[in-house]
């Protein structure tokens, strides 16, 4: 016959270990209120006899499910598969789990990714909203006594938590040093209207050249692409168009930048000398490109690292004002736009 193995319980370990039930959940939580040498002996004591905690006891017990929903618009973008691995990182070390969405722009996926989290209870979600989101599709979430902070894009207006780059700097900063190089017909390649990330960076653009005394048209900014492909054919349109061709390209992200660089390669052209190229990311890949890519900065990073520090700091003061961060952005200099100074 079969014997059940007795659960092992936080009650059983103290026992066993002739300390307070208390004791144990501490140590668990490597609480530094109790001696280091308590706490080793604890949990040398769990992983041997293979302890496993049971989440849904200890969210009965706190209220917190230790559950974090994480929710991208494009998830293969190496831009959040950086920040997706900073965050896993800070929320495995804090013991919490995580759901992981890639809505693709998407109201009906991303409702339902909400959704799935409040049936779980999730403690909290870290959001780059799909584009027409608005607080009012968050506020049952964030009534459910659960946290919300936006990343990458925001929402006009939004009384929300985030944690952005200044999009309108980093465009201001690519397009004024192409400026700065003696270009006048510069192209901005790229972004979906209506995103704050996108209109944010357009502005910039906009920004910089009225500075500079030119009056661009909205026929300068290319809108739509966001990846490598969908840039290529953007550029091999634009040359085969007949339109006046652009001296230098300002673009969306990194991706949009090898796209329209691999383009002009194809038509013949030297990247650096004939057209130059700025991209916004700074990802690994832009240092090693061919020619090397000059780039802003996006923080990829910072942003995870940020956004749960915020989450957690709204958790613990739920009533506290919005907290509401744009990350200063610099530029990285390199060869794709002909100078290296």
């Amino acid at each position: 016959m079969i014997t059940k193995r007795k659960k092992l319980t936080q009650k059983v370990i103290a026992k066993a270990l002739g300390v307070s039930i208390a004791t144990v959940s501490l140590a668990l939580r490597e609480s530094p209120l109790i001696q280091s040498s308590t706490r080793e002996r604890v949990q040398a004591y769990v992983r041997e006899a293979g302890y496993i905690q049971n989440r849904a006891a200890t969210a009965l017990r706190t209220g917190r499910t230790r559950i974090i929903g994480v929710g991208f618009h494009d998830i293969v973008h190496p831009f959040f598969a950086e920040m997706l691995a900073t965050m896993e990182g800070q929320l495995a070390d804090r013991g919490d789990a995580i759901f992981i969405n890639n809505h693709n722009d998407c109201m009906k996926n991303q409702r339902r990714f909400v959704t799935t989290l409040m049936e779980h209870g999730a403690d909290g979600v870290i959001l780059s909203p799909a584009l027409g989101t608005t607080d009012a599709d968050l506020e049952a979430f964030r009534q459910s006594d659960s946290a919300v902070v936006l990343i990458v894009r925001s929402i006009l207006g939004t009384s929300l938590d985030y944690v952005i780059n200044n999009d309108q700097e980093c465009m201001n900063l690519a397009t004024t040093h192409l400026l700065k190089l003696g270009h006048k017909n510069i192209l901005m390649l790229g972004g979906k209207v209506g995103t704050t990330t996108a209109d944010g960076r357009y502005q910039g653009f906009v920004s910089a050249m009225t500075d500079a005394g030119y009056n661009p048209g909205r026929e300068a900014w290319i809108d739509g692409p966001s990846k490598r492909l969908e840039s290529h054919f953007a550029i091999k349109s634009l040359w085969d168009s007949g339109t006046p061709r652009p001296t230098a390209i300002a673009c969306f992200n990194d991706l949009v930048a090898f796209g329209a660089m691999s383009a002009l390669s194809e038509l013949g052209l030297e990247v650096g000398r004939d057209v130059a190229v700025v991209g916004i990311d700074d990802t690994d890949e832009a240092q090693v490109s061919s020619p090397p890519l000059t780039t802003v900065t996006n923080n990829a990073q910072v942003i995870g690292r940020e956004a749960v520090d915020v989450l957690f700091n709204r958790l613990t003061n739920p009533k506290a004002p919005p907290i509401q961060k744009k990350l200063v952005p610099y530029i990285s200099i390199r060869e794709s736009c002909g100078s290296q100074h």
